[in-house]
Formats: C-alpha cells, structure tokens, sequence
C-alpha cells in the first residue's frame, strides 16, 4: 500500500545560500511547501489517484509517497521542465530534495513519474484547485469584488496539416506497427514487403509541387495523389486483417493489434477527406475533419490572431479575481462561442464566494444582445463587455461610464496572466498525448500558477 506522506521527516543539512537572489528562489519554494502543508485535502486527492493507479504491492522495497510524487510534479510545472530535466534538476540539488521531502531516498525514475502523473485525473485538479480556492478565500488571499474572463487557445502538438502528409503518416504508422512483430505475421500467413520509402517519395513529390501553378504539374500531382491513396488503401486492408488474426497470437500481438484498430478508422477519414478535396473538389467543414493521426481531438480555430490566423488546439476558458488567481478554467473539447461561457464562469464565482460579482470585465467576444447586458446587470454592478458594430446613444453611454472603462483596464490583465500561463507553465503547446491528459495538464499548470500566486502575497 503506497503511503501518503513520510512520518518523519529527515533534517535539513543544505548549505545555506548568501546569494539573494538565491535566497529569493528558495524563499518561494519555501511557501509554497507552507501552503500544500496547510490544504491536507490537495494531498488526500492526489493519494487516492496514485493508490488506485499505481503499484499496490504489500512487500518489495519502500516506495515513493504521494506526497513525493506530487511535489515532484509540481517541481516540473513551476520550472516549465520536461520528466527527464526535473529528474536531474531534483537529484542535483539538495534544495529540491528536501522541498520532495526524499530524504536518503534517490530520485524517482523519469519514466515513472510519467506514469504517476498520469493517473491524476482532470477531475481531481479540478477538486485540488477548488480546495486552494477555499484556503485563499479564508486567508483573505483573494477578493469577490471583480472578475475578468478571457479565452486562449492551447495548442497541441502536430504538424501543420496537410493531405499528403497526414496520408504519409497514416502508412508509415501502419506498417511500423506491423513491422514490430515480424514473426507473428509471418505465422498468421501475412508476409508483405511494404515499400516505405516509395511511399515517401509520392509524399514528399506533392508536397513539394502541390502549390506550382503549372498545368501539366497539377496532372501529375493529381497521379500521384491517386497513387498515394491506393497505398494507404492496401496497407488498411493489411492493417484490418492483420488486426482480426494477431489478436491471441502473443502478447506482443495482443498490443499491436489494439493500436492497428485504434488507427485503421482515423486512417479512413483521412483517406476520405483527401479524396472528396483533390478528386471531387469538395471541402470537409472543418469540425468533421480529422487533423492529426495522433491528436484526433485537435480541432482547427480560426481567432483573428495577428501573425496567427489558424491554431490547432483547443479553446481554453480562465476566469481570474483581482488579485490574478485563477478561480475558473475549462479546456472545450468542441468549439463554444465565448457568449455561451459567461454563465459558467458567475455560478463558478458563486459557488466559492456565495454571491456573484460586483464586476465583470471581458472583450467583445463575449457580447451577444443588448438583453443578455440586460440580464447580467440584474445580478452585478458593472458589466464591463464592449458591444460589437455600431453602438446607439444608450450604449455609448454605458460604455462611456468611468466604472465601464475601469472595468476594461482590469480586463487587459488577463492577457499578461495567459501569457504567463504559456511562457512559465507549459501551456504553449500540450506536449501530453490525449484530450484526456490534455485537459490535465491544464488543470495542473493553472494549480501551480495558482499556488506561486498565493506564496508570494
């Protein structure tokens, strides 16, 4: 049974720093151990994912505690590395092994910590960051008075997504897969040459001329592509069978076998999508179309952004009070017009502080009618969302207020947090595979971002 938490702890013998620069560093880790010591309940969560997802051996070597692998994963956050940096990073420094609290203990393995950190549910950040609301709320850390709320994309990380490309990785994963269990397939009576680096060659030729203007280029673009698709065809029909008679054979196959059905459909929409666009001129709308092999959840966003027109990712939702503490965040796994968020955001606002806001700040995006001001204003004093288009003398004269116009200065502070968010806490690009671990990631880089905050008010 894994235990919670060490029951005593081992002196702290670290040289002590005279840099105060250094000092400063340590200062911040120091409270931020104050805080997780003050919220047992964050630790109880995370117990209760690592008890049911990690080993449950009774006999073996003393294993790690939760309270360990939890600090750990907060050490990779904060510093924005990756398993194996943090990895070195804690077991070079006596500092970070007494903030792990590892005593005489080595650093844990990278690959499991990988494995630790994923068996924390979405749901239990969530929980571990309601829990750090109520601690700041009764420290009086943070403020009902005002909210602000914005949205971001979160990309995830694929290449740009092309048909040829997406075409190329659907066969070389095919028959990667296949390749892995070369005896196998030889016993259910599939000995197949599979002639990846043709297949490279048709992708790399359109890739490279699919943009040239030239007719009788365009033609034979047009061959190749045929050619391509017939591939990526065959290899299906390999992959298909292959799945249905490896099944059973070892465990090995037992593996690859589960991967080849996870893949074999998103390949047919691939397959699907690049022959209604290049041979029946037809476009796929972009929330049917598949954009990634590996990260089918990704989903095309189109904001305005300068120098950014197309993201691939998902659309994220923060809610932040005054003070920069991030009460409310949701990753969409479909697209959500901003207008449709509002809500969410005053019953998460209320649920911690029992009454709605008496300010609410966001852009434009978020406005949808005159009567959805309207209602909003019943329950706070200032709604501070600008109208898009042209205004009438009654909305000017709401938008020309002192109160509005404070209200659209606090809102600008969300945009430093996200980019804090994005530079210093990982949420750049998801470096994570699944909508799933997607959506933790988010959880656990807004409950880092969150618990900084509170050690240095």
């Amino acid at each position: 049974m894994r235990a919670r938490t060490i029951e005593q702890e081992y002196l702290d013998f670290s040289r002590k720093s005279t840099v105060k620069v250094v000092q400063e560093y340590r200062r911040k880790y120091e409270a931020i151990s104050e805080v997780l010591e003050a919220n047992p309940r964050i630790l109880n969560l995370a117990h209760e994912d690592f008890s049911k997802g990690l080993s449950k051996s009774e006999g073996g070597r003393r294993g790690y505690t939760s309270e360990q692998i939890l600090r750990a994963v907060v050490v990779m956050f904060v510093e924005g590395d990756s398993y194996r940096d943090v990895v070195v990073r804690i077991e070079n420094s006596e500092f970070f092994q007494g903030f792990v609290k590892l005593g005489n203990l080595p650093m844990m393995d990278y690959t499991f910590l990988c494995k630790a950190y994923g068996v924390l549910k979405q749901e239990t950040w969530q929980s571990m960051n309601r829990a750090l609301s109520g601690y700041a709320l009764k420290e009086e850390k943070i403020s009902e008075e005002k909210v602000r709320v914005d949205t971001t994309v979160y990309e995830t990380n694929i290449h740009y997504p092309t048909d040829s490309s997406l075409l190329w990785d659907s066969f070389r994963t095919l028959a990667r897969l296949m390749k892995q269990v070369p005896e196998e397939m030889m016993t259910v009576g599939l000995r197949h040459r599979f002639h990846v680096k043709k297949v490279k060659k048709l992708a790399h030729y359109i890739s490279r001329n699919g943009g040239r203007k030239d007719k009788g280029v365009q033609k034979k673009v047009k061959r190749v592509y045929r050619e391509l698709i017939d591939r990526v065809n065959w290899i299906i029909g390999v992959g298909g069978t292959a799945e249905m008679l490896l099944a059973g054979v070892s465990l090995k196959a037992i593996a690859v076998a589960a991967e080849l059905k996870h893949y074999v459909p998103i390949v047919e929409k691939i397959i699907a999508q690049a022959e209604s666009r290049v041979f029946k001129g037809e476009m796929v709308s972009s929330d049917k179309k598949v954009y990634s092999l590996f990260e089918e959840h990704t989903e095309l966003l189109k904001r305005g952004k300068a120098g950014k027109p197309v993201e691939f990712g998902h659309k994220v939702l923060l809610a932040e009070t005054g003070e920069k503490f991030i009460l409310h965040y949701n990753a969409l796994p479909k697209q959500q017009a901003d207008t449709t968020l509002i809500e969410d955001t005053i019953k998460a606002h209320h649920k911690i502080f029992g009454k709605a806001p008496d300010v609410l700040a966001a852009d434009k995006g978020f406005y949808e009618s005159r009567e959805q001001i309207r209602k909003l204003s019943d329950k706070i004093d200032t709604v501070s969302i600008c109208k898009k288009g042209r205004r009438t003398g009654e909305e000017d004269r709401r938008e020309s207020t002192e109160g509005f116009k404070a209200g659209q200065r606090f809102r600008a502070g969300i945009e430093g947090t996200i980019s804090v968010l994005k530079r210093a806490f990982k949420l750049n690009r998801c470096l994570f595979k699944g909508f799933k671990n997607y959506a933790t990631s988010l959880g656990c880089a807004v409950f880092c971002h969150n618990l900084v905050l509170l050690a240095g008010l």
